[in-house]
């Protein structure tokens, strides 16, 4: 963010103002941008004198067009319009809208991410029609907190840059947000609200019905718009909450920054940090992330704090290792060392799940090792793994080379598969209880009766405590071939630690990586609870590649992906095939990329553009 992407911000025209004030006689005129997304210019309309609702800027309305009734929103008062010119009347009131920020913030993020406004203002308007508002509350914060995590969040609050606070990935973040609801939401003479965005919706509900036992008024946008719409002190929200219609902005926290769920992967593709900065940034308010394994993006341009080395370990789970290649091969991934712990968690926890056993997601990957030592196939380049065609493939870097075990030199390879059904199924052989397969699309009763799971990352989400976590085959997330692996690796055992607890307290269970590699960086950084070699890896890796955020891409998909391509290349940009019909281009700088997609007319031969995703 910065002056450069500030810069670059569409203006709405419609900065300070509020309502529409024009003498009684004039004609009433405003603009609309309609909700079709391939019409980004605004329309103007009159307000009919017997129109009756909202009519500040953001106001929902419906407008005639092309011979059908669309939904749009007030941006703009066109009231020096020429009279003579003919426009057709809006046609119904629709209630309250987003305000006028979140408008702005709408058209950066359509030239940011190459994309139409409507897309966003859709995910910052109600689901109904919001005729009336609440009152928001009137509350004193109690005393600041005392802890270290309070103290950072006060500090935090009082910084208009962008600040990253480091944790375990088991501490409690809470008395970050009090320390922030006290610094920003005290003595304020005009009733402000601190935006607080979470991963998931289990986590938002919880949070909220938290601070209300603290007596801190709060509300789950995702059933409580109007509230937000009205002032309520502290929001709380999933990624869209980015575009909470508060109407005076406090702050933003965002906990578990380095959680993928932060990332729209849809179209248009876009992410909960770099827009949260842009709306602080505009509104002079501050944005804290608080993250355990924060990624590059996270870092990029921010502050660091942290607690001491000890604190922050003592807030890591116990991991054990197993070396895969010393298993017998019979065994497959359900190691001796596995059935042992999971037969001493089962008998040490009373609660309902015990085991939490977690594969490759959707259990289809593959790795290559070789059939005498058990070696995985790695990228000589790049060390990603390799895929098996008449030679070792590398699918990151393009590197080729001889199928030939780097280890000890035997030229036979075998595939690895796994799947979780099959595992379930082996598992409760061996453990003699109920053992139930956990994946995304799982009912609400899959856990019922379950003493131990297997699934993929699912589990993480359904299970609030469990005494052992098991990371099966680890190297799948070691070795995927994509930027940014080894943080996502080492985020998955700080997810699984939250089920455990903390390593210093003996009620705590463990996390069992099962791997091959036992002296990859990301093994080494969990057994000590210290992140931050591969924090610092990641940042040094995108830099030297002009990878996102110290550089910008774009995946081009469809038939007019070449065109498109072969036209932004003579803009600049860099461009490189990843098949028939799917290009990658890159940027020096998220402001060339976005400035040439914009500029750049799309083919009719149609063509999808994702900007900066995640899972490049």
């Amino acid at each position: 963010m910065g002056a450069d992407t500030q810069s670059r911000r569409h203006a709405s025209g419609a900065g300070s103002l509020t309502f529409l004030a024009v003498p009684d006689d004039a004609i009433r005129r405003v603009g609309i941008l309609t909700e079709v997304a391939a019409i980004e210019k605004n329309l103007d309309y009159e307000l009919p004198s017997e129109f009756v609702g909202p009519t500040s800027v953001g106001s929902r309305v419906r407008v005639p067009l092309h011979g059908r009734s669309v939904k749009g929103w007030i941006v703009s008062d066109a009231s020096n319009a020429d009279s003579q010119h003919d426009v057709k009347k809006v046609k119904a009131s629709l209630g309250f809208g987003p305000p006028p920020e979140v408008i702005d913030l709408a058209r950066w993020a359509a030239w940011r991410w190459a994309s139409q406004p409507a897309r966003f203002l859709s995910s910052a308007s109600p689901e109904t029609i919001v005729r009336s508002l609440p009152t928001p509350p009137r509350f004193e914060p109690s005393e600041a907190p005392t802890s270290p995590l309070g103290v950072l969040g006060i500090e935090c609050a009082r910084d208009l840059n962008p600040s990253v606070i480091r944790v375990g990935p088991v501490m409690d973040p809470f008395d970050i947000l009090l320390g922030m609801v006290k610094e920003l939401l005290d003595d304020s003479t005009l009733p402000k609200s601190l935006l607080v965005l979470v991963p998931g919706k289990g986590y938002s509900r919880r949070l909220v019905a938290r601070l209300s036992r603290r007596g801190v008024p709060a509300v789950d946008l995702a059933d409580g718009w109007p509230a937000a719409r009205a002032g309520w002190p502290v929001v709380v929200g999933t990624r869209s909450a980015c575009f909470a219609p508060v109407p005076h902005l406090a702050g933003i926290l965002i906990l578990d920054g380095e959680d993928s769920r932060f990332f729209s992967e849809g179209a248009p593709t876009w992410n909960v940090i770099d827009m949260a900065r842009q709306r602080s940034l505009e509104a002079k308010a501050p944005c804290v992330v608080v993250s355990s394994t924060p990624t590059a993006l996270v870092m990029n341009g921010a502050t660091l704090r942290e607690l001491d080395q000890t604190t922050e370990s003592a807030h890591w789970p116990r991991v054990e290792v197993v070396d895969l290649r010393e298993e017998d091969p019979r065994s497959g991934m359900l190691s001796s060392r596995l059935i042992e712990m999971s037969r001493a968690a089962l008998d040490a926890e009373s609660s309902e799940v015990a085991v939490a056993c977690i594969v490759n997601r959707k259990g289809r990957a593959r790795l290559v090792a070789c059939r005498r030592c058990s070696e995985i196939a790695r990228c000589e380049n790049c060390e990603s793994s390799c895929v098996l065609d008449e030679k070792l493939e590398c699918p990151r870097c393009g590197t080729s080379r001889p199928v030939i075990c780097r280890s000890c030199g035997a030229t036979a390879m075998k595939l690895l598969r796994l799947g979780t059904a099959q595992l379930a199924v082996e598992l409760q052989a061996l453990l003699g209880v109920n053992v139930k397969e956990i994946t995304a699309t799982s009912g609400p009763d899959a856990l019922k009766g379950a003493r131990a799971l297997v699934g993929t990352e699912a589990i993480l989400s359904r299970v609030r405590h469990a005494k052992l976590v098991a990371l099966l085959d680890f190297d799948h997330h070691l070795l995927a071939p994509r930027a940014g692996a080894e943080i996502s690796a080492l985020t998955l055992i700080g997810r699984a630690g939250r089920l455990v607890g903390g390593r210093t307290r003996p009620e705590s269970g463990a996390v069992l990586i099962q791997t091959r590699l036992l002296d990859h960086p990301v093994v080494v950084a969990a057994e000590h609870g210290d992140p931050h070699l591969v924090v610092d890896a990641d940042v040094d890796l995108r830099r030297q590649l002009h990878l996102p955020p110290f550089g910008s891409l774009a995946r081009l998909k469809g038939p007019g992906a070449l065109e498109y391509a072969t036209l932004l290349e003579a803009k600049g940009c860099q461009s490189a095939p990843l098949g028939e019909t799917e290009f990658l281009v890159q940027a020096k700088s998220t402001t060339a990329l976005s400035d040439c997609l914009a500029g750049t007319p799309r083919p009719k031969a149609g063509v999808r553009v994702g900007v900066d995703p995640e899972s490049v």
